[in-house]
């Protein structure tokens, strides 16, 4: 056996090792998240009901907000001629118990000063409406549009205690404000990144090189302005642009680069996602409005899906847009967390739910209002175009449970004494690992991370090797020793690939050649029948004698295969047709005389 053949074997038996412990730790992990749900009671998430509440008017409700085991209701009455708005026409409050509402008074916000301003801000201002209830830490703000777009705002701000809610002032609507959209700074580039040639482009620290010029968006890989080719294109309005006069920013979050290009004399920014271990690139324009970091820097969250570093992604087809992020809700066991995205023109909320232990989003959940009970029950509505009196709310259970909720608990349990928090942390990290062997190793710096990720996840856990937690270290040391050894026979496994990849391009430009050489030809005599028919037998057999490479591409010899067949078929055929003309074989009978010519002057 050759040394590649043996260098290939060998790294073949290293994958199956590595496949083999990930199997081992991934059904450990199932069974200690079980153990661990049993310990400290873990809450999934479901729908418990739908329940009704019913209004004294027709309305369009609006949003709703818990204050203790009670909730404000706000909604928009349209009373077309009655001039006086009161308190009762735009809040309900309802007490809720036993996943039930019962209607109760107005009293939470019975407040004299606040009654004065409400009724004058009606009074001066004629187009208002309920928009929203915003929290900010122990405030709680009303918030009305009192103009044609969602930012001419009013508010009435309150404080809020475990129970009641205490009236501040009218004058606090500049506390009002959404959070950073973008949890990372875009960076503009500037000239002393221009590299210049041929095919100029523009270098994003060295990670990747970016060009609007010659009539499309390039994305490439290799620093070589002698070549414009790239691993992604897409085109552009105006084809002579210079590389100074497209917008270019970006930002670098771990493995991913973000890239927002404004080509020449265009209204459209243009967002992308370049991801660095993967080398690959693609067009993810969700992120304009609101993008946010998940979690252990684990990847990317926006409206519209997710994208982890590990090059995992998914889009959600909710068809909604101009979404704004508002808020992030951790639920106290550490696995799970709640975004909130919210529209202030229509009052829609999308909630993306993350599971850093799967590392996953569960299908987004659409509503127009939603709130938090202490014990985890989410409350939320879906509102309605034409004004009624009955609406029904959504009960859900959560994992989102308040401060002061203490879960039943086995107290006894090492589990309990490590803590929740750190146990999911480290099935996350496992849960890493696992997805690292999963990949091609076409993912750069594949092993290299492996034997990092293991190390740090042996080193950062001292209940890793315990029984109670299910010896995860056991298949960790595994891992870690496979990637180890998998690191140098990896390269040469990438020499063996790299002389594969190179043989199979020479064959394949050789064939290549040849055919376009058989069309510009016009075969006036057999020689060049018999001359072409022995090239394509020739090639033909070096492309049959790919298939002893190893990780050579099997499509492609057959399709270097089924082009040099076909090819001959059809010079064959001609072949026939030329021999079938007076005349065709002249030139070997020609030959035959001269060689008679030649041997009766050959001297016995």
């Amino acid at each position: 056996m050759s040394e590649p053949q043996l260098a290939a074997g060998t790294y073949e038996v290293l994958r199956n090792r590595l496949r083999d412990a990930a199997s081992d730790l991934r059904g450990r992990l199932d069974t200690l998240n079980q153990e661990r749900a049993d310990v400290f009671g873990n809450i999934d998430t479901h729908l418990i009901t739908t329940e009704r509440v019913t209004t004294e008017h027709n309305c369009v409700p609006r949003d709703l907000v818990s204050i203790g085991d009670r909730f404000l209701f706000g909604y928009n009455v349209q009373f077309g001629l009655k001039t006086e708005i009161a308190l009762a026409d735009v809040f309900s409050v309802y007490r809720f118990a036993e996943n039930e509402f019962h209607t109760d008074s107005l009293e939470l916000i019975g407040d004299d000063r606040f009654k004065s301003d409400f009724d004058e801000l009606y009074k001066f201002y004629k187009d208002t409406h309920f928009a929203r209830f915003f929290r900010a830490g122990p405030m709680l703000h009303m918030v009305f549009q009192v103009g044609k777009t969602s930012r001419d705002i009013k508010s009435f701000k309150w404080r809020v205690t475990p129970d009641t809610i205490e009236y501040l002032d009218n004058r606090s609507e500049h506390e009002v404000r959404d959070p950073a959209q973008h949890e990372f700074r875009w960076t503009r580039t500037t000239r002393d990144q221009h590299h210049y040639g041929t095919h100029p482009h523009i270098s994003i620290q060295d990670k990747v090189f970016v060009e609007t010029v010659g009539g499309d968006l390039t994305i490439k890989v290799e620093n070589n302005t002698d070549s414009g080719e790239g691993i992604y294109a897409e085109p552009v309005n105006h084809a002579d642009q210079t590389l100074d006069d497209a917008e270019i920013h970006y930002a670098i979050v771990g493995n991913l680069v973000l890239l927002k290009i404004r080509p020449y004399q265009e209204d459209v920014t243009r967002y992308l996602v370049y991801n660095d271990k993967l080398q690959q690139a693609m067009r993810l324009d969700e992120i304009e409005h609101a993008c946010v970091m998940l979690p252990g820097d684990h990847g990317l969250i926006f409206p519209g899906g997710y994208y982890l570093q590990t090059g995992e992604f998914k889009q959600f087809d909710h068809g909604l847009s101009d979404m704004r992020y508002q808020r992030t809700i951790a639920s106290p066991n550490g696995e799970d967390y709640l975004y909130l995205f919210y529209n202030p023109e229509t009052g829609t909320y999308i909630q993306l739910r993350y599971n850093l232990i799967s590392q996953t989003v569960e299908t987004p959940q659409i509503c127009h209002g939603q709130t938090f009970f202490e014990r985890g029950e989410m409350v939320c509505f879906q509102t309605h175009d034409e004004p009624q009196k009955h609406h029904p709310i959504q009960i859900w259970q959560t994992p989102f449970t308040g401060p002061n909720y203490v879960p039943d608990n086995q107290t006894d349990s090492l589990l309990f004494k490590i803590g929740n928090k750190e146990i999911v942390r480290g099935m996350a990290e496992c849960t890493e690992l696992i997805s690292l062997i999963d990949k091609d190793d076409s993912y750069d710096g594949l092993y290299l991370d492996l034997v990092k990720k293991s190390s740090d996840v042996l080193d950062s856990y001292f209940w890793i090797d315990k029984d109670e937690t299910k010896n995860l270290a056991a298949p960790v040391h595994k891992i870690r020793e496979a990637a180890k050894a998998a690191v140098e026979e990896f390269e040469k496994v990438v020499r063996v690939r790299r002389d594969t990849n190179q043989r199979t391009k020479e064959v394949q430009n050789a064939v290549e050649s040849l055919i376009k050489s058989i069309e510009r030809s016009r075969f006036e005599t057999i020689d060049d029948f018999v001359s072409t028919l022995a090239q394509l037998r020739e090639q033909r057999g070096h492309a049959l004698g790919l298939k002893e490479l190893r990780y050579v591409d099997e499509s492609i010899i057959e399709e270097l295969e089924k082009a040099t067949a076909e090819r001959a078929e059809r010079v064959s055929r001609r072949c026939v047709d030329f021999l079938l003309t007076p005349g065709a074989l002249d030139p070997y009978q020609e030959r035959v005389a001269d060689a008679g010519t030649k041997v009766a002057d050959v001297k016995t």
